[in-house]
């Protein structure tokens, strides 16, 4: 979302870009996006579609998963402003972003509790390469079954998600102060090769441009984010 005029996307069915102010993108999706300018809030939503599903019903869909026009857009864009200009404690910038996204409190999408419980064991032992066998059998699924369920919930396979996870937390590390490396290692990543492989792999990136993108970037996320929600802020401005 612009914290100002629009910004123009392109997905892989688009024939031509198309503007707005706020995008919504479904996990696992890839797009194209020229900002110009302009400052852009970003929100990582949670892993379990909850929000992601919450939010798209309300939108305007343009296929392939994505949606424009967010609900309670200018408040949304208020609450970024106000964010970037004095930021608050993580925790409560966090209350306060899901109260506009949810502010009756309405029951979201029904979440299969096998497929939270292997998302919290893959979050609580980020190092830890847990087999997907292991995985299926602490929630009692054969693996084919649970290889299904956690895709339609989550939206990617297992071991996307698991290198996706690892990905935040190094970023995560990397903003509070550790170096790319050790956040890295700290994250699961067996050296600084794994890192850079799965990096680009992944986003398409080279690892130093995390470094330079950073170096613009004012990254808000609860304190329960490293082995917890995946929620997050984030404001850049593009050069």
């Amino acid at each position: 979302m612009t914290l100002e005029g629009e910004f123009s996307f392109r997905t892989s069915g688009m024939a031509t870009p198309r503007w707005c102010r706020s995008l919504l993108l479904p996990p696992g999706d890839s797009v194209t996006v020229d900002t110009g300018e302009a400052m852009i809030g970003i929100c990582y939503l949670d892993a379990l579609g909850q929000d992601y599903a919450w939010l798209h019903g309300q939108m305007t869909d343009v296929g392939e998963g994505a949606a424009i026009d967010v609900p309670r857009e200018t408040e949304f864009r208020s609450l970024f402003r106000a964010l970037h200009q004095a930021p608050q404690p993580s925790d409560a910038a966090y209350a306060a972003l899901e109260r506009i996204i949810n502010p009756r409190q309405s029951p979201y999408p029904e979440v299969d509790t096998r497929v939270a419980k292997v998302v919290a064991l893959i979050r609580e032992s980020v190092e830890v390469n847990r087999s997907v066998e292991e995985l299926a059998q602490a929630v009692n699924l054969s693996v084919p079954r649970l290889i299904q369920l956690f895709r339609h919930q989550v939206g990617v396979p297992i071991r996307r998600y698991r290198q996706w996870h690892r990905l935040f937390i190094t970023t995560l590390g990397v903003a509070q102060g550790k170096s790319l490396t050790q956040a890295a290692v700290d994250a699961g990543f067996t050296d600084s090769a794994h890192f850079s492989h799965t990096f680009r792999s992944t986003l398409g990136l080279k690892p130093s441009d995390v470094l330079t993108v950073l170096g613009r970037t004012q990254l808000i996320a609860p304190t329960q984010a490293v082995s917890g929600s995946e929620q997050s802020v984030s404001f850049r401005r593009e050069p």
